[in-house]
This record gives structure tokens, sequence and C-alpha cells, in this order.
């Protein structure tokens, strides 16, 4: 896999469970979707290429609910907004505007550190959601991806000196 096409909460998410504890991410077959084989080579190549999306990614289009080219998959607690796609759509265009991701491609470690450097942006981006769940969401996602960077403590290291 040399180039992953992801959207920017997907990113983001996968760094939040890993927060959590998540080591290795397992297939999840009733949904179908490939956010575990995305998440693994992710977590496992931090020079991956990924090309960012607000339309459907590589882990949505396997999955069951992805259906003329969108997320069919129902959505009760944002009042306003009946399907996921729709939701997501809106998260990752906040995303690339807060963070201001004008490129479409960044290596993995290049978007932890944008992510990193502005965790406190969480709040903006999921402002629909409940501020104690908003909270979590940040924390875990600090905590993976500074788990990240201790992983790859000499790429981090480089990368930062050569940016001097």
């Amino acid at each position: 896999m040399k180039t992953v096409i992801i959207k920017p909460h997907h990113f983001m998410d996968i760094f939040k469970l890993y927060g959590t504890g998540i080591e290795e991410f397992v297939p999840d077959q009733k949904m179908g979707h490939d956010f575990y084989a995305i998440a693994n080579a992710i977590i496992k190549n931090p020079y991956l290429l990924c090309q960012l999306t607000i339309e459907g990614d590589d882990i949505c289009k396997p999955c069951h609910y992805y259906q003329k080219h969108q997320c069919q998959d129902t959505l009760f607690h944002i009042q306003g907004i009946s399907k996921k796609g729709q939701y997501n759509q809106l998260l990752d265009q906040r995303i690339i505007e807060l963070y201001q991701l004008y490129n479409t491609q960044y290596q993995v470690l290049e978007l932890c550190q944008i992510f990193y450097r502005h965790h406190e942006l969480i709040a903006k981006v999921w402002k629909e959601e409940d501020d104690q769940q908003v909270e979590k969401r940040r924390d875990f996602f600090v905590k993976g991806v500074e788990k990240y960077f201790f992983k790859y403590k000499d790429d981090v290291m480089t990368k930062y000196f050569e940016d001097i």
C-alpha cells in the first residue's frame, strides 16, 4: 500500500482508538468496512502517504452501508442530520478548514504533527457532540499520537531537525 485515501476524521479516529490501548485493529464483520486494514497500515508506517478526501475513502468503500457513493447509515443523535455521510462530510470539511489542510497528501507523521499541534480544535470539529465525549475524544487522540511519536521517536526527531 503506497497511498491511502482517507477522510480526516477517520485518521483522527484511528489515533483516538490507538490512545485507548488498541494495538492491532480487527475486522468488523457487521459493517464490512476496511477500518482495521487502513488503521493497521497507518500505525505500522509513519511514512505512508495519506490522500485526504471528504468523499468515500478506502475505509468506507467496502462497507455494507456505502452505496451510491455515499454512506447510507442513519444517525439519530445529531439534530437536522439523518445520514452519517452528511455528518461525516461536515466534520471533514471543518477539519480541513480549521487545520488549514491545503495539501491533499501528507505522510502519517506530518498529519499527526498538524493535528497534535492544535488538538484544542477538536472541540470545534465535533461541536454537536456532548462536551464530555469531545473531551474524551481529544484526550485519547492526544494519548494515541504521543504513543505513536514515542514509538517512532527517531523518525520524529529526524523530521523535527529537518524542519529547523
